[in-house]
């Protein structure tokens, strides 16, 4: 009777503890289908307030903070946005980046080896940290702090640069599982049909995940602070988008017609987004079990197209954000079949020695077990949807040249928009999305140094 008790007990343990650890995933993963929803609205605020309770999650914390500030920089909340790129750089200081590119064990921890991936703390990969070091250059510029867009150019040159260099180092092809046969499990599903056409989205993947449209940025800001660095960012966008032709533009001009240049930025639509991809698999090691992991949709239905001058000058396409997000997701799913594989090891492992020890006991011991095992194996299980999908599908760029009155006209989808701009030069984003009112948000006067006071000073931030 003890021992019947005994394992009762222990049967019931291991009920509660799967309940809780599903039910913290499924949060997680509501979590992001909701701010993700409210975002694609246009719902700005409630997508923000999600995104704060998010963050009293640690595992979450630095998704929802990316997200926090890609949202509160649309909702021209420049300090709040700052905020969170400040964090997320905190934070990945704390991260030796070499050390995950070369690989390391794949910890068999309860979260990754019981359940699955939404246990895991979600953490950028080396191309976010770029995006992310964008951003912030991005909103110091938008709040007028030329010194702060100094030091953010920096993080961003050095960012790129250790992006570059991890293209040389070992792949995430050989991470390694403690678990035996993980390797070939994980070889089986890479090998089923389904799920090879699942991936086909990831040939869109770009090959260098630099961002041309950071180092445009970068070099623009550098150039008007006078320092040498520029040319190496403006040689380094002009590489990165050989078609674009602004960064070449800016190492020629002279520094009146710098003056009088608005450099303007379009960000348009909205990047690929995460959704489970569900499978049942069928190996001699773990029987039939579920598999979910999570693959890239595209929005292209979320962007308007490209904006342009008054005088019918298209912006050009200077980043394809799509592309990068699709390279971080491909450079993240070795890692990921190998934590799924070592998941349904793991479970088989779980399975068996409960089993083991109830085959002498009543039918309804075991059949609790047998129900255990199979929530634990299908119904409990589910993707990670957890990604950085705030962000634009495309960024353009463009160099228009203000009229004498510091005017410059932009022909957007709600028409002819014109523009009063203080003097000296000028940095003007635009925010475009399908069935969501175009945001525009400008530098404020006095970006890089004193100026003559204009007549009718801009202020700072969104433009009325």
């Amino acid at each position: 009777m003890n021992g019947v008790t005994h394992v009762q007990q222990r049967l019931a343990s291991w009920m509660l503890t799967i309940l809780r650890l599903s039910l913290v995933g499924c949060g997680s993963t509501n979590t992001a289908l909701d701010a993700t929803s409210f975002y694609t609205r246009g719902e700005n605020q409630l997508a923000l307030d999600v995104l704060s309770e998010a963050k009293s999650n640690s595992k979450n914390q630095q998704w929802a903070t990316l997200q926090e500030a890609t949202v509160a920089l649309d909702a021209s909340q420049f300090d709040r946005a700052a905020r969170a790129v400040s964090w997320v750089e905190a934070r990945d200081e704390l991260i030796d980046e070499r050390a995950l590119i070369s690989g390391t064990e794949v910890k068999e921890d309860l979260g990754s080896a019981l359940i699955d991936e939404r246990l895991r703390e979600w953490t950028p990969s080396l191309g976010e940290r770029v995006m992310y070091e964008y951003l912030g250059l991005m909103i110091d510029l938008l709040r007028g702090d030329a010194d702060q867009a100094r030091v953010s150019s920096i993080r961003f040159a050095r960012s790129q640069t250790l992006l570059e260099e991890s293209r040389s180092m070992p792949s995430t092809q050989k991470l390694r599982s403690k678990r035996k046969n993980a390797k070939e499990v994980a070889g089986q599903i890479d090998r089923e049909d389904s799920y090879q056409r699942a991936i086909e989205v990831y040939a869109g993947a770009a090959e260098d995940a630099r961002c041309a449209a950071g180092s445009l940025l970068a070099g623009w800001a550098r150039l008007q602070l006078g320092d040498a660095a520029a040319r190496s960012l403006l040689e380094e966008a002009a590489a990165l988008a050989p078609g674009h032709d602004a960064a070449r533009r800016l190492l020629e001009m002279k520094s009146e017609a710098l003056s009088q240049t608005a450099l303007v930025f379009q960000e348009d639509g909205l990047c690929p987004t995460l959704r489970p991809f569900r499978f049942n698999i069928h190996t001699w090691q773990t029987g039939v079990a579920r598999v979910a992991l999570p693959i890239p949709v595209l929005r292209t239905s979320q962007a308007i197209g490209a904006v342009g001058s008054g005088s019918g000058e298209i912006l050009q396409v200077v980043s394809d954000v799509d592309a990068l997000y699709l390279a971080e997701e491909f450079d993240r799913a070795p890692a990921r079949l190998l934590r799924t594989a070592t998941r349904l090891l793991s479970q088989e492992v779980a399975t068996r020695s409960v089993m083991r020890e109830i085959d002498d006991q009543g039918s309804l011991t075991r059949g609790m077990t047998r129900l255990s095992a199979s929530l634990l194996r299908t119904v409990l299980v589910d993707a990670d949807v957890r990604s950085w999908d705030t962000r634009p599908s495309v960024i353009r760029a463009g160099l228009i040249m203000k009229s004498p009155e510091g005017r410059i006209q932009l022909n957007l989808p709600e028409g002819l928009r014109t523009l009063e701009l203080p003097p000296g030069p000028n940095f003007v984003r635009i925010r475009t999305r399908a069935g969501i009112p175009t945001v525009i948000q400008t530098s404020p006067y006095g970006l890089f140094g004193a100026q003559a006071e204009p007549i009718n000073p801009v202020p700072k931030g969104i433009v009325p």
